[in-house]
């Protein structure tokens, strides 16, 4: 039973308000910043603290100078709080749709591929629908946009779904099983008439790669140590395809992308060196996170996700 006055919430009549406060904490690292935030005090978000701190008979937040960082402890009530605070949220929501004044709002995670043609499409047909839909989108790499999503700043994420401890966490829906690596380069680079380049020629080029901590910036680094030689060093860690573009016209540096990215950066100036690098990218898909209540409107724009994907895609 949700609402019996046995439970600890109830007797000590936890705020939502404090629940905020650590959420903030969490996010500026300062308690200061976060009573800002908040449009408090600091002292009164000082005495907050204690008092939840006492509530639990555990600290919350280890003290540096240069800020706060959340115990163990500290670290599982703020999961909690940002699901609690999460659900609250989606009220407002509905309860407009109710009154045929609703003003969605979602936040879309995508990588770079399909966040040049699969999720604009998307948007477009979700906002013929939704005449006051707010939508924020966010391009990054996966394992950056799953931790957004862990935290609820993220409703629906486009991605690859990696295996490991936070898996379990998540639905996945594949669109795509796999997406092709190019090596793409300006079309008067020396290397276009070769026919063969070997791993230390390649280990000493000039690369335009994802930075670090994206998937395919792994498998690329993993795949020179495989050859035993060192990855390359002279490197330039970029996603935006403006810079893409201009590097790859104006130098003979050379480019690793998936397949949808390297044919939106092949123009007049530039191509595809095939079979340079035997590399291939996992799929991706739709990822949301288990155990959080997804509001119409997301329902809605993850079935518009699934039908232009597979439409694009198949």
């Amino acid at each position: 039973m949700l609402y019996s006055p046995s439970h600890w919430f109830l007797r000590h009549r936890l705020k939502l308000r404090s629940l905020a406060l650590l959420v903030a904490m969490d996010d500026h690292s300062s308690l200061q910043r976060a009573a800002d935030a908040l449009s408090m005090t600091q002292p009164a978000a000082s005495k907050m603290l204690a008092e939840l701190e006492a509530l639990w008979g555990l600290p919350l937040f280890h003290r540096f100078p240069r800020g706060v960082e959340a115990t163990a402890c500290g670290a599982m009530v703020i999961r909690h709080a940002r699901h609690v605070l999460s659900e609250l949220n989606q009220v407002g929501d509905e309860m407009a749709s109710l009154r045929g004044q609703a003003e969605s709002q979602i936040a879309i995670g995508s990588i770079k591929a399909p966040a040049l043609s699969m999720v604009p499409r998307a948007i477009v047909e979700f906002q013929s629908q939704f005449a006051h839909a707010s939508i924020n989108l966010t391009v990054d790499s996966s394992p950056a946009l799953m931790a957004k999503l862990q935290r609820d700043e993220l409703d629906i994420v486009v991605g690859r779904m990696a295996s490991g401890a936070q898996a379990p966490h998540f639905h996945y829906e594949e669109l795509v099983q796999a997406q092709a690596v190019q090596v793409v380069a300006r079309r008067a680079h020396p290397w276009q008439r070769r026919q063969t380049v070997s791993w230390s020629e390649l280990t000493q080029a000039s690369w335009i790669v994802p930075p670090q901590g994206s998937l395919l910036r792994v498998k690329f680094d993993a795949l020179f140590v495989q050859h035993k030689v060192l990855p390359p060093l002279k490197l330039v860690e970029t996603q935006d395809l403006d810079t893409l573009r201009r590097l790859l016209a104006q130098t003979d540096m050379l480019a690793v992308l998936t397949d949808e990215v390297a044919q939106a950066c092949d123009g007049q100036s530039v191509d595809c060196l095939n079979a340079l690098l035997p590399m291939q990218m996992q799929g991706f898909g739709l990822i949301t996170r288990k155990g959080r209540t997804l509001s119409n409107a997301v329902l809605a724009m993850k079935d518009i996700l699934r039908k232009v994907g597979r439409s694009q895609y198949v």
